[in-house]
């Protein structure tokens, strides 16, 4: 009603309260209440917050009886999202099986399996779909031409794609995978504060007490990835190393280059060169509650982002039950160019 009368004030307020509200029901009941609302007063903003919380916690909902309750049109537009938030891709696949059988929706089955990045599945997992899925076997022929599309994907470089493949697929867009293949998680102190030390020496003409104080390093982690989601690149690695700065102090106490005027600040940068020209990275942090619901997406942007300060809930993120984030875990995502 509020964005009917174009009143603004009410309209952010609404929203504000949204943000805190959505994350309290670990069930996904309200929060699928809200987005029936929402399309039933065709409100876009509303509907949008509810499928971007629902997209990034997409690993809870799955596991939630709420998930059957979605409906065809709604698990649709889910899917097309690439800020689904997901241990793989074959997770999200299994999942959306499941909604098939258990809805008994098998008409929907060429039209939702449609938006399963096939490419993103392995070839192992491939294999065992085949196997072990008794929608393939329904629809064999359908399933069929899009794993021959996904294992002819795995087999060739990035170069030999380019030249077969049009890049702008959305197929070959890696959604926001969890799994230990393409992500690490950095646990933070966000309330850390400098340590005091204490001295008494004599300045020549009589003893004074000196305290100082020193901020404790920059947590850190390290991890590696495959350089490319196709299996031809199983046995190229890259290293990554990650870094939560809290302030310019720590960051100096982590012997690290700290050209940044803003912190708290994230970053994550890769050792040696990128060898293959047509792979870039569209790399994400995640801002991770107690519970490891997902409270915030942000984009990497030349090997850092931006933190909030972890004081109170802001306007897009949805709020912790602690009210601090305790988490950031940071995922590697290698875009075909």
């Amino acid at each position: 009603m509020a964005s009917d009368y174009g009143v603004t004030a009410v309209r952010d307020h609404c929203d504000r309260l949204f943000y805190k509200l959505l994350p309290q029901d670990p069930s996904f009941r309200h929060q699928l209440e809200l987005y029936n609302y929402a399309e039933a007063v065709k409100d876009p903003l509303l509907k949008e917050v509810c499928l971007e919380y629902l997209a990034w916690n997409c690993q809870a909902f799955i596991r939630s009886p709420s998930w059957l309750e979605f409906s065809g049109e709604q698990l649709n537009a889910l899917l097309l999202r690439s800020d689904i938030v997901i241990w793989n891709e074959v997770t999200l696949f299994r999942a959306v099986e499941s909604w098939i059988i258990n809805n008994k929706k098998t008409e929907l089955t060429h039209e939702l399996m449609d938006k399963i990045r096939f490419q993103m599945i392995s070839a192992e997992d491939l294999s065992k779909i085949q196997l072990q899925s008794s929608l393939y076997e329904e629809h064999d022929s359908f399933f069929l031409k899009r794993f021959l599309k996904a294992f002819e994907f795995h087999s060739v470089s990035v170069a030999q794609l380019s030249v077969e493949r049009h890049g702008s697929e959305l197929s070959l867009e890696p959604r926001i995978y969890t799994s230990p293949a393409w992500s690490a998680a950095l646990h933070v102190d966000t309330g850390a504060q400098a340590h005091s030390s204490a001295a008494t020496f004599y300045n020549g003409y009589q003893y004074v007490h000196q305290l100082s104080f020193t901020q404790p390093s920059s947590p850190t982690i390290s991890f590696q990835t495959n350089r490319y989601t196709s299996s031809f690149y199983a046995s190229d690695n890259v290293f990554w190393t990650a870094f939560y700065h809290l302030s310019a102090q720590s960051c100096k106490s982590s012997n690290v280059p700290c050209p940044f005027t803003v912190y708290p600040i994230a970053t994550l940068t890769s050792s040696g060169p990128n060898k293959e020209s047509h792979v870039r990275y569209h790399n994400k942090v995640l801002l991770l509650c107690t519970n490891n619901y997902v409270s915030y997406v942000h984009d990497v942007k030349e090997n850092s982002a931006i933190l909030p300060s972890f004081k109170g809930q802001g306007l897009f993120f949805f709020g912790c039950e602690s009210g601090l984030f305790s988490t950031l875990r940071f995922v590697v995502r290698p875009v075909y160019k």
